[in-house]
């Protein structure tokens, strides 16, 4: 009940049928597991089912508070940013990567031009390649003295190393930068990943929006139900 009752306010805010914003909650949940944020599985299985509906409901708000950040501070609507996270979420959720940096990603791509499909596949491409290092696509970062795995060796998370990305490569010329995108995302995607290299510093301006949780959703779910 409780998670249902988060996917009416999911679809009031976001603007959408109730039945698609209940299919996007679900599958950017399975993809990240987000209703678990701060628990783990175990504990969460023990809880009353009480304590489970209050973990549930602020986990949401949580998330939602992010995702409508994001919206309120771009051209981005919620049921287009979530389109893009569901392609690619549990690669990015593997790696550590935030749902608000998701998002921020997400948006970024959409106010650049990308339809929906295209940006998400992009994204997971980009990890993919990233994390096989298909065609030597970390090789290449790691040749710029980019990390791109961690101490442990999994892979870091994009926006990680789109920042660093950013700083290795302000003196190199377009068409460097654009062989390095090509490298990294593949011939059908490396519009994408050049448009998130020129715009790093809007995917870290919504990451903080998001992060900040500026957005007052309390006050806005109240409004809609009201």
């Amino acid at each position: 009940p409780a998670a249902t009752e988060m996917s009416l306010a999911f679809g009031m805010i976001g603007e959408m049928e109730s039945e698609q914003a209940m299919q996007r909650l679900i599958n950017l949940h399975q993809q990240t597991g987000f209703m678990l944020r701060g628990t783990t599985q175990a504990q969460f299985d023990a809880m009353s089912a009480q304590e489970k509906a209050n973990q549930i409901r602020v986990a949401s708000i949580a998330t939602l508070n992010e995702l409508n950040a994001v919206e309120d501070h771009s051209a981005a609507n919620m049921e287009r940013i979530t389109f893009v996270m569901n392609q690619f979420a549990s690669q990015a959720h593997l790696t550590g990567e935030s749902i608000a940096s998701m998002a921020a990603m997400s948006a970024t791509l959409i106010e650049a031009g990308e339809e929906q499909g295209k940006a998400g596949r992009a994204l997971r491409m980009i990890y993919a390649r990233l994390g096989a290092d298909t065609n030597g696509a970390a090789s290449e970062l790691e040749a710029l003295g980019i990390a791109t795995r961690k101490a442990d060796g999994t892979l870091r998370p994009l926006s990680d190393i789109l920042v660093d990305l950013d700083k290795n490569t302000v003196n190199l010329s377009k068409a460097e930068r654009q062989r390095i995108a090509q490298t990294v995302a593949g011939n059908n995607h490396y519009v994408r990943m050049l448009k998130l290299m020129e715009n790093t510093d809007r995917v870290i301006a919504l990451t903080g929006e998001a992060a900040g949780n500026t957005a007052p959703i309390v006050d806005i779910l109240n409004d809609r139900f009201d």
